[in-house]
């Protein structure tokens, strides 16, 4: 009797079982059993894959190591200011057309001043220098220092700047606000580029292994160059002239008026993204007003880049390499006047003898600059070995003042505001 009732009781339990399970399906029931200690360990999580250029978190040893020749703009204003900068030097250029001030101070990010700027450059800026500070793995010394945006820096004094001519050698460089984010003209943040630059590359055929070209997207590339844009100075005349009814031209001039048009933004067709530029095996760079912000985007390609001596410097300029003599060759530089250089260099260039020189530029271009030097690592490792550079020679000690943290900055746009 004794085992009979046992077994009654088992298949009670049993049934009681499988009702339960009938009314909560297997992933149902799941959710309500806690989870076993080790489901809890890392050994049980999978990051994703970030490759080197991705990599926003490398230390300062890890920089150096792996882009040793990015600091020379860095370097040549610590040694300009060797003397020291001193916080009557940053007073004045606060007032001498500053854009913002800012400050770290032990660790934290504070807007000191801000005035705005041309479209969202400003607060792309200091929104880039925010993502330097919170990704770098060391602590960054305590700066206080003024940002320009404008297209040209002006002024005698130690401003932070996107570009700067030979003869301002007391302007720091900073990676333009376009390795951040440029929303107003449609192009979108730099990371974007970049991956849709790479998936434009690879349905034409691009297949990597590190930086091995696999199969090459070259072929399928249209052997002609490419510029569109607006002559709004000589260089850009010179270069639509000489370009004028030439077999390896596709050269066109945009009329930005019509973009803001439904039936008209893209001006026939003509207006290509920063990926459609890819199509193109050439891809024509000149500056406008002073430096033009559209190279760092034509470098996304698996292209040969080919421009002019360039007049304003920004903080990768010194890694472009011209001279044809150089294995690590990686952009193509023409004379001026273009109307006399550029009709026969394009004839060489377009040579299918030449074919495999032009894809060694391009694979170069790839690989050193593309994923090297302008990539968003390098632009973080170049943005924090400046600051140091600076702090170096600062000869005060920043104060936070009526300066108010970036992050209410960020959600206020301003430095000053009433509580409501």
């Amino acid at each position: 009797m004794k085992t009979r009732a046992l077994f009654a009781l088992a298949v009670v339990l049993i049934t009681l079982v499988l009702s339960i399970g009938h009314l909560y399906r297997t992933d149902s029931l799941g959710t309500l059993m806690p989870l076993s200690r080790l489901s809890y360990t890392i050994n049980q999580y999978r990051p994703p894959d970030i490759s080197d250029a991705e990599n926003l978190h490398l230390s300062a040893e890890q920089c150096i190591d792996r882009y040793p020749d990015l600091y020379y703009e860095a370097d040549r204003a610590r040694e300009y200011f060797k003397g020291g900068i001193s916080e009557e030097m940053v007073d004045a250029a606060e007032k001498d057309e500053a854009n913002a001030r800012v400050a770290i101070i032990d660790n934290k990010l504070y807007v000191k001043f801000f005035q705005g700027g041309y479209h969202s450059r400003p607060q792309a800026a200091i929104a880039s220098l925010y993502r330097t500070l919170l990704t770098s793995p060391e602590p960054l010394p305590d700066v206080d220092f003024v940002i320009q945006t404008s297209d040209a820096g002006g002024g005698p004094y130690p401003h932070f700047v996107l570009d700067r001519k030979a003869d301002q050698p007391h302007f720091w460089l900073i990676p333009d606000f376009g390795f951040f984010s440029w929303p107003e003209p449609g192009v979108g943040a730099y990371t974007e580029v970049r991956d849709k630059a790479r998936e434009y590359e690879e349905r034409l055929g691009l297949s990597m292994n590190g930086s091995t070209v696999v199969s090459s997207s070259w072929d399928a590339k249209t052997d002609k160059l490419m510029w569109r844009g607006v002559p709004m100075v000589e260089v850009r005349n010179e270069l639509v002239r000489a370009s004028e009814n030439q077999p390896w031209s596709d050269v066109k001039v945009i009329d930005w008026g019509k973009v803001n048009d439904e039936n008209e933004k893209d001006n026939g067709g003509d207006l290509k993204t920063p990926e459609e530029h890819c199509q193109y095996q050439f891809l024509a760079h000149t500056e406008g007003w002073a430096y033009s912000g559209r190279l760092k985007y034509l470098l996304q390609c698996r292209s040969v880049v080919v421009t002019h001596d360039l007049e304003y410097i920004q903080h990768f300029h010194h890694l472009l390499i011209s001279d044809p003599q150089n294995p690590k060759q990686n952009i193509i530089e023409v004379k001026r006047p273009l109307e006399d250089h550029l009709p026969g260099v394009m004839e060489q260039l377009t040579d299918p003898a030449n074919a495999e020189w032009m894809q060694r530029v391009a694979d170069n271009s790839w690989n050193d600059l593309r994923e090297g030097y302008i990539s968003p690592a390098a632009n973080e490792c170049y943005f924090r070995y400046a600051l140091r550079a600076y702090a170096s020679v600062q000869t005060f000690r920043p104060k936070i003042g009526n300066g108010v943290p970036y992050e209410s900055f960020l959600l206020t746009g301003t430095t000053h505001w009433l509580p409501h």
